[in-house]
């Protein structure tokens, strides 16, 4: 071959690696984006057809009660979705975390004032994707309050704290309730 024909075949790889490179970035974006949209998809539609429920009773600071109320929902074995909420005062406290493979995927917190009217008063809130155990995005309104709290850590330690208390309170419920009914 003549060096005016690689030239010209280096030139229009060049240009297809040009015209390609930001569509195979965006492509591959999407794909988290699209991957953890089916995740929460299923495991929200499991959830309105089959969904466990306990409490555990926790201390804030200066040793004021809260009752936490956790819902969570299992699909062939695994945890797919599970929730939170409890009442500090006139603030209820709200943590979904979404699942995958025993991953998080996505956690939303809330901070909604009580008593509701109509209309839900959410003073804050944050939505965070994860992919590999990295928050991939990061979306907060409002501002949290400074009343008293559950420790705060970093969204990831955070799913993982209340992940294994999950599966501790599991396993010493389900060992004792044979009769525990599963999403199909």
């Amino acid at each position: 071959m003549s060096r005016r024909n690689i030239e010209s075949i280096f030139s229009w790889f060049f240009l297809a690696l040009v015209l390609t490179g930001p569509g195979t970035s965006y492509a591959q974006s999407r794909d988290w984006r699209n991957r953890i949209d089916r995740v929460v998809e299923k495991a929200d539609s499991l959830a309105m057809r089959s969904q466990l429920t306990f409490y555990l009773n926790k201390f804030v600071q200066k040793d004021r009660p809260v009752r936490e109320t956790w819902h969570y929902t299992v699909n062939k074995g695994e945890v797919v979705i599970f929730e939170v909420h409890y009442f500090i005062d006139t603030i209820e406290r709200l943590e979904t975390y979404y699942l995958d493979r025993e991953q998080v995927v996505c956690m939303e917190e809330y901070e909604i004032l009580w008593p509701k009217h109509d209309d839900d008063r959410i003073l804050w809130g944050t939505v965070c994707f994860f992919d590999a155990q990295q928050v991939r995005q990061y979306i907060s309104m409002g501002a949290k309050t400074r009343g008293e709290q559950m420790p705060e850590v970093d969204p990831y330690m955070r799913f993982r704290r209340r992940f294994r208390e999950l599966n501790e309170t599991r396993t010493l419920l389900e060992k004792d309730d044979q009769y525990v009914t599963f999403a199909k």
